[in-house]
């Protein structure tokens, strides 16, 4: 498959991703659907060596998404290999990893996680998190496989929600949205919960989250 041509608008710089993964039904529903919707610059590789091979031949990806099942994955490895070529931006693609693979991948710089039934909308959105450098965690994840409260760390209510949506991927105008209220407020908030949870930007805060089992 021939990488389309970086361009550039007076905007915005056209998002190059790298989806690893050799089911070719999907991946075409995956390339096509991407393409269409948000105008990223998509292709694919069937394995991690001719992944690497692509990152070699046209320099490092926005967002690589990497189905854990991949030929050459060798459990972790191949998420290893594949971060180190692209400088990160290496984020778990799968439908059936489980929440152990998860904090490995994540102790090992993974961008975080997108299981393959999220919806298009809400993919297009981890994308760019990820592009930007953040961490990408859906949700529904943490809620299902953690039962902390937050009360060790002294977050009240409103800190935890903006902290579950923080942990959905969403930026502080669309937190302050989702909730009813200011941005300016929001940006508080999100100062209050890195100081408690001792991180120094949200990205550390989305991890600790799921490692200390909050929300």
């Amino acid at each position: 498959m021939t990488l389309l041509k970086h361009t550039q608008s007076a905007q915005n710089e056209t998002i190059r991703v790298l989806v690893v993964d050799d089911h070719t039904l999907l991946v075409d529903t995956v390339i096509a659907s991407l393409t269409a919707e948000f105008g990223f610059d998509v292709v694919a590789a069937n394995c991690i060596d001719e992944a690497l091979k692509m990152i070699g031949a046209n320099g490092s990806f926005d967002t690589v998404l990497l189905d854990y099942d991949v030929p050459g994955m060798n459990a972790l490895e191949g998420l290893r290999r594949l971060k180190d070529a692209n400088s990160g931006r290496v984020v778990i693609f799968s439908g059936v990893v489980n929440r152990t693979t998860v904090d490995l991948a994540l102790d090992q710089g993974a961008g975080g996680f997108i299981p393959k039934t999220l919806p298009l909308r809400t993919l297009g959105h981890a994308i760019r998190l990820i592009a930007d450098g953040e961490v990408f965690l859906p949700a529904d994840f943490i809620r299902r496989h953690n039962t902390g409260d937050g009360a060790d760390f002294g977050l009240k209510p409103r800190e935890l929600r903006v902290l579950a949506l923080l942990c959905e991927g969403l930026q502080n105008k669309e937190i302050g949205r989702e909730i009813g209220l200011d941005e300016v407020i929001i940006k508080m908030d999100v100062k209050s919960i890195c100081r408690k949870l001792d991180v120094r930007n949200r990205t550390q805060a989305v991890i600790a989250a799921l490692k200390h089992g909050l929300l």
